[in-house]
C-alpha cells in the first residue's frame, strides 16, 4: 500500500480498534449475565442471534445507502450506538429486554463494519487490498483478543458493570476518533457523482457468481465462530474448571493469533494464489475444532483457539480482497454490505445451532455440529476461480 493511503487509513483502523474493544469486554461473561436475567440455553441463543438477524435485513439497504450519499455520516451513526448500548445493558431487568438492547446493536453495527470496510477499500490501491483487508482484519481481532482478557478481569475483580462502563468509554473514543480524523475519500464523492449519471454496473463481475458466494462462505465461517465463542465458550471453559479471566486468555490467544496471521498472510493474498490461502484456512479452522474435544487442559484448549484464528487470519484477507477483484467499485458499500451479510448470517445461524444443539446433546454436539460445517465449507472453497484484476 502506498504510504499516503496508510496514513490516510491509520485512524480507520484505529477507530475500529478501539470499537471491537469496547463491545468485546462482555463476552467472558455475557452468557452468565443474560442466564442471571433468566436466560435458558436456547434463550441465549436468541438473544446472541438477534444481533446478527438485525444486521442481515440492514446491512445491505445501509451499504447501498452509502454509496448514494456518503460513508462518515453513517459510521458516525453506528459508533453512537455503540456509545449508549452499554448503559442499556446495565439498566436491563429482564432476558428478554437483552433481545432488545442486541437489535439495537445489530442496527449499529450495519451503520459500522460494512462502511468502515468500504472506506478502506475506496482508498487502497488495487494491488495493496489484501494488504489493506488484513490490517483491518488485525485490529479487528487484535482487539477482540485484548478486549474480552480485560472484561474478565473487570468482572472478577471490579464487578459486573465494571465492563459496561469503559464499553461506554471506549465507544466514545471512537466516535470522536472518526469524527475528527476520518474524511470522506475523493473516490467515494467521484462515485457519487457518477452514481446519479450512470446505470448501475452489475454488482459481480460475469462468472464470479460462486465465487463470490465461496468467499462469503469464509466470513460466515468466521460469524459461526464468533457465534460460538460468544454463546458456548464461557459454559466450555466452565466445565473444565475455567474462570472468566481464563476465557479472557483464550480470546486473547484467539484474537491475536488472528490478527498477527492476517497482517502476514493479507500480504502475501497480494503476492500469489488467494485461492490458496483460503483453502488452507478454512482447512486449519476444521481441524482445531475436530479436536477441541479431546483438549481438557488450558494449554490444549488455548493452542487449539490459536489455530482457529490462525485459519480466519490465513483466509479472510484474501477473501475479502477476491470479493473487490470481482464486484462493481461504483457499490462497493452494497457489495460489502451482502459480504458482511454473510458473516453476520454466521453470527445469526451460529448461536442457534449452539444453543438448540447444547440443551439437545450437550457441548460435545454443538463441536460436532460445527466441525461437519466448517468441513464443508473447506471443500467448498475449490470452486474458487480467482481473477487478475487485483495482481
Amino acid at each position: 500500500m502506498q504510504s499516503s493511503a496508510s496514513g490516510a487509513l491509520a485512524p480507520l483502523y484505529l477507530a475500529v480498534f478501539v470499537a471491537v474493544l469496547g463491545f468485546s469486554l462482555i463476552a467472558p461473561f455475557f452468557p452468565h449475565y443474560a442466564m442471571d436475567l433468566g436466560a435458558s440455553y436456547s434463550l441465549l441463543g436468541i438473544i446472541v442471534s438477534v444481533y446478527g438477524a438485525v444486521q442481515l435485513v440492514s446491512q445491505i439497504p445501509v451499504g447501498r445507502l452509502s454509496d448514494r450519499t456518503g460513508r462518515k455520516n453513517i459510521l458516525l451513526f453506528g459508533l453512537v450506538t455503540f456509545s449508549t448500548l452499554p448503559l442499556l445493558y446495565i439498566y436491563a431487568k429482564s432476558a428478554t429486554a437483552l433481545i432488545f438492547i442486541r437489535a439495537l446493536g445489530g442496527l449499529g453495527a450495519s451503520a459500522v463494519w460494512p462502511i468502515a470496510m468500504a472506506l478502506i477499500i475506496d482508498q487502497a490501491d488495487a494491488k495493496s487490498r489484501g494488504a489493506a483487508m488484513g490490517w483491518y482484519n488485525a485490529a479487528f481481532f487484535s482487539a477482540l483478543a485484548l478486549g474480552p482478557l480485560f472484561g474478565g478481569v473487570f468482572y472478577d475483580f471490579l464487578g459486573k458493570n465494571a465492563p459496561f462502563y469503559l464499553w461506554a468509554l471506549l465507544g466514545t473514543v471512537s466516535l470522536l476518533v472518526v469524527f475528527f480524523l476520518v474524511a470522506e475519500p475523493k473516490k467515494m464523492n467521484v462515485q457519487m457523482s457518477q452514481h446519479k449519471s450512470k446505470e448501475r454496473e452489475p454488482l459481480i463481475t460475469a462468472g464470479f457468481g460462486l465465487t463470490f458466494l465461496a468467499c462469503s462462505s469464509v466470513v460466515f465461517w468466521a460469524g459461526v465462530v464468533g457465534g460460538f465463542n460468544f454463546t458456548m465458550l464461557p459454559s466450555f471453559a466452565a466445565s473444565l474448571g475455567f474462570k472468566a479471566t481464563d476465557v479472557g486468555i483464550i480470546y486473547l490467544v484467539y484474537g491475536g493469533s488472528t490478527a498477527i496471521f492476517n497482517i502476514y498472510f493479507g500480504r502475501q493474498a497480494d503476492r500469489g494464489s488467494r485461492k490458496k490461502f483460503i483453502f488452507i484456512g478454512c482447512l486449519a479452522g476444521a481441524l482445531s475444532f475436530a479436536f477441541l474435544p479431546m483438549a481438557v487442559s488450558m494449554s490444549a484448549v488455548t493452542i487449539l483457539f490459536g489455530g482457529l484464528g490462525m485459519g480466519l487470519g490465513i483466509a479472510s484477507p484474501a477473501a475479502a480482497a477476491l470479493i473487490a477483484d470481482t464486484t462493481s467499485s461504483s457499490r462497493r458499500g452494497e457489495v460489502y454490505g451482502v459480504f458482511n451479510t454473510a458473516r453476520m448470517s454466521g453470527v445469526v445461524i451460529g448461536p442457534l445451532i449452539a444453543g438448540f444443539t447444547a440443551d439437545l446433546h450437550g457441548i460435545d454436539g454443538v463441536i460436532s455440529a460445527f466441525t461437519i460445517l466448517a468441513s464443508a465449507i473447506t471443500i467448498g472453497s475449490l470452486i474458487i476461480h480467482e481473477s487478475n484484476h487485483g495482481h
